[in-house]
């Protein structure tokens, strides 16, 4: 099967602009992998060895899954934008080659994961989970420590019966690549979430096993955007997008 989107000028104009689906997902692999292995240097330095130097708390300062404005943190946000806007351009393409009412779920689609690069970044579940956290008569024993996976979970909820007829009209291939990256990233933030709550009431945030439950659920998610950001371009070469650059009007209103 074909992967490879083509974003292309007419041919009068210049060269063709080829972008494939599978490169960007090995890319986007690579760094992940990149930081993986910084992130374990770091828990190893850290938490196993126990070598206190500062070149381990730079490693743990900039590359530690859990942590906040550094460079995984950075790498999640950015790759969320990379597929809200993917997602805003298949919107874009369907306005011009579907005017079926299935268009609008893109665009309903890619302000979600605006708002979830905005999270990523600025870390607003933490803040709701500071207004949650005194509302709840229990924790059930640190399970809801993390009282944000509450109503996050109501909002998965009720997002999942508003596109769950629209996924099941997608193309099969796409169809289950986006409940596959779904299941996985919702199953990491929040069914990992919940353990964590349990393991840092018992143990403390820094214990080795809530680090382990972190890292796994930390890169679970990250390998789900990037199979996300893969079906989306997969996708997106199926509706054979020209992108047109130019600076005179006339030659965008001639194309379009």
């Amino acid at each position: 099967m074909d992967h490879t989107a083509i974003v292309s000028i007419p041919t009068d104009y210049a060269k063709v602009i080829k972008i494939s689906a599978a490169y960007v997902a090995k890319g986007l692999l690579l760094i992940v992998c990149v930081l993986l292995c910084m992130h374990s240097i770091g828990l190893v330095l850290e938490s196993i060895v126990e070598y206190e130097s500062r070149l381990t708390r730079i490693i743990v300062r900039y590359f530690d899954f859990n942590g906040e404005e550094n460079v995984p943190a950075f790498f999640s946000s950015v790759m969320l934008l990379i597929a809200a806007s993917l997602l805003y351009l298949i919107f874009l393409v369907n306005s011009k080659v579907d005017k079926r009412n299935g268009r609008r779920y893109w665009l309903v689609l890619s302000l979600i994961f605006v708002f979830m690069a905005i999270d990523e970044s600025a870390q607003v579940h933490e803040h709701v989970a500071e207004f949650v956290r005194p509302q709840l008569s229990s924790d059930l024993n640190g399970l809801l420590y993390w009282s944000w996976v509450l109503p996050y979970a109501a909002g998965v909820a009720l997002l999942g019966v508003f596109f769950l007829k629209w996924v099941f009209s997608l193309p099969s291939f796409t169809r289950n690549l986006f409940l596959a990256s779904g299941c996985i990233f919702v199953g990491a933030a929040i069914g990992f979430e919940l353990v964590e709550g349990y393991l840092y009431k018992h143990y403390g945030i820094d214990h080795i096993y809530n680090r382990i439950m972190y890292t796994f659920e930390e890169l679970l998610e990250m390998g789900a955007i990037v199979l996300f950001i893969f079906a989306l371009l997969d996708y997106l070469a199926s509706l054979n997008p020209v992108l047109l650059i130019s600076n005179k009007v006339s030659e965008i209103k001639q194309a379009v």
